[in-house]
């Protein structure tokens, strides 16, 4: 009943280990997919609305949990307070370019505003395909992967 029990709790472990190592890179899918959906938002707004930045950034439905405190940041930003844009689940040179983007918004006129955006919205879906390509090939073998190693260490251990 004991070795049931190891074997259970050692690739429940490695499971939970294997999903943790496949949660970055679905987070990071949802952070792209939904910049590149906020810059699609926001080239429809400077081109037809010129609504308020922060009207807009309250009207978009965004679920990577990253990118929404990115624009809870970015909306302080805007209301006085220093630009601080924290990246958990991208790299150094993703985080810089995602900094630069917030920097830039709002800095210059409305088209030159589409033209950097819509660039920005190429680089994040093509960032997005990347990720998303690579989580299909990947994504679950980290998860199955996990389970073996727990399942190995657990008949190790009996």
């Amino acid at each position: 009943m004991n070795a049931i029990f190891i074997l259970v709790l050692s690739s429940f472990c490695g499971f939970m280990l294997g999903l943790a190592l496949s949660k970055r890179d679905r987070e990071r899918e949802a952070y792209y997919r939904d910049a590149a959906k906020l810059c699609a938002k926001l080239i429809d707004n400077i081109s037809y609305k010129a609504d308020k930045m922060a009207d807009v950034l309250d009207d978009i439905e965004i679920s990577s949990d990253s990118l929404k405190k990115n624009l809870g940041e970015y909306k302080s930003f805007l209301n006085g307070d220093k630009l601080n844009v924290s990246a958990n689940c991208l790299s150094k040179t993703e985080a810089a370019q995602i900094r630069e983007f917030f920097t830039c918004l709002g800095r210059t006129d409305g088209d030159t505003q589409i033209v950097e955006l819509k660039r920005n919205e190429n680089e994040f879906n093509s960032k997005y395909g990347e990720i998303k390509t690579k989580n299909d090939k990947h994504g679950n073998m980290y998860i199955k992967l996990g389970l073996l190693f727990g399942l190995l260490v657990g008949i190790l251990l009996i």
